[in-house]
């Protein structure tokens, strides 16, 4: 096949990977690998894709020439031109809402916003929330038990919305329903699909109104030795608007739980498939913290990252101009063998593993990654200490939703024999 040829076949695999197409969402690693060799920069209808680690490295760490306000660049220029006056409204009300979102925002409104959502993860909550994830973990898998066989996609969602919803004080019997609402925004997520958009749409009218009343009644009667309290307190000292917050409760349950779903359900289908590293872990469940970040870098629960160019941006050799949408290809990134060993490995003894780009880096570092890595070491070592014997059943695994964030339908397991709960500590 001639270089051109090879070309227009990437681009075209690449197209339908980032039209959600299930079958390129299954097994996207072989296309990052080829797309990170081709080039460093690469060039994808009104995208420009940063496939290698440096790049990704330095770009996530950029804040004068890329904006992290993805509503607009060229990319949404694109999807704009082809939809219909109703669409693009949704669009434009979807993007506003959005725009208040603390990983949309830059300069100073982003370091305010960051300063109050930062409250909810300072190492004091941390500590006080390992005892609940415990809990919630034993409590999980006390209901799923012991048969033959089991799908822990529900726990590998429940877990961390639960946590979520504990911290901002929701609930727990409005879980299934504010998980549908995260599902839906979280299939549009930056798309352009019509019908995902004008879903996200409803879900978030929808879940502003419920946020906005679980608000008003903390505000009556609040708790200052909760989150919920603290964040009301900052509404004054930091200039938060209501709709700022309520925006800020929508990115907490959002992104406090879809990327460590992904994490948990992706991570156990992985180390399953790989008898030999479910056995290291199974054997010493001490090391679940270590198992956390290798599985961080195999199967990076946020697949890309946007940006826009505000100016023109120098990278890798190659000028993106300004307006151009950017992608971070964070799974590529992650197998970039210029910075790991055998990156198509999973190893949970590696020593590199803690380079990888899973949380982003520079002033947009997740802010909730301390509460990701928890809840992924207490559910991989729970699941290690009950259930040694597990592995993936023949039922075969079906992809979903937006590929930013690769979803699985079910996670399909033969548990074996189960072993008592541990207490939680």
């Amino acid at each position: 096949m001639s270089v051109a040829g090879a070309t227009d076949s990437l681009s075209t695999r690449l197209g339908a990977l980032f039209a959600n197409d299930p079958e390129a969402i299954a097994d996207p690693y072989p296309l990052f690998n080829q797309l990170r060799e081709t080039s460093s920069v690469y060039e994808l209808g009104p995208m420009t894709l940063l496939t290698r680690h440096a790049e990704v490295r330095d770009a996530c760490r950029e804040t004068e020439r890329l904006s992290s306000q993805t509503f607009l660049g060229s990319r949404a220029d694109d999807a704009l031109s082809r939809m219909n006056e109703e669409q693009r409204d949704a669009y434009r009300i979807v993007s506003d809402f959005e725009a208040k979102y603390v990983s949309r925002s830059d300069g100073e409104d982003h370091a305010r916003r960051r300063r109050v959502m930062q409250r909810a993860f300072v190492p004091r909550r941390m500590a006080e929330l390992r005892f609940r994830v415990q809990t919630i973990t034993n409590a999980l898998l006390d209901e799923i038990g012991a048969g033959e066989v089991a799908d822990l996609g529900g726990f590998a969602w429940r877990l961390p919305l639960m946590v979520v919803g504990e911290l901002l004080e929701l609930s727990p019997a409005d879980i299934d329903l504010i998980h549908g609402w995260s599902s839906a925004i979280g299939r549009n997520r930056r798309g352009v699909d019509p019908e995902a958009l004008m879903g996200a749409l409803d879900a978030i009218a929808e879940f502003r109104v419920y946020l906005d009343e679980a608000l008003e009644r903390q505000r009556r009667s609040p708790r200052e030795s909760m989150l919920v309290g603290e964040l009301f307190g900052a509404q004054e000292g930091d200039r938060l608007t209501r709709e700022e917050l309520t925006a800020m409760f929508v990115i907490l349950v959002f992104a406090g739980h879809e990327t460590t779903t992904g994490l948990i359900a992706n991570g156990l289908v992985e180390l399953l498939r790989r008898p030999a590293e479910w056995k290291k872990l199974v054997q010493r469940p001490d090391t679940a913290p270590a198992a956390v970040e290798e599985l961080l870098r195999f199967v990076s629960p946020v697949q890309w990252t946007w940006r826009v160019a505000v100016a023109d941006y120098e990278c890798g050799g190659t000028v993106v101009p300004a307006g151009t949408t950017v992608a971070m290809m964070n799974a590529a990134a992650n197998r970039d063998p210029r910075v790991f060993e055998r990156p198509d490995e999973l190893d949970l003894t590696r020593g590199d593993a803690t380079q990888h780009v899973a949380f982003g880096l520079g002033p947009h570092f997740c802010i909730g990654n301390a509460l990701a890595r928890l809840e992924g070491e207490i559910a991989f070592r729970t699941l290690a200490e009950r259930y040694p014997q597990m592995e993936l059943s023949e039922q075969p695994l079906q992809w979903r939703g937006n590929a930013m964030l690769r979803q699985l339908a079910s996670v399909p397991v033969r548990l074996g024999t189960a072993a008592p709960a541990a207490p939680a500590a």
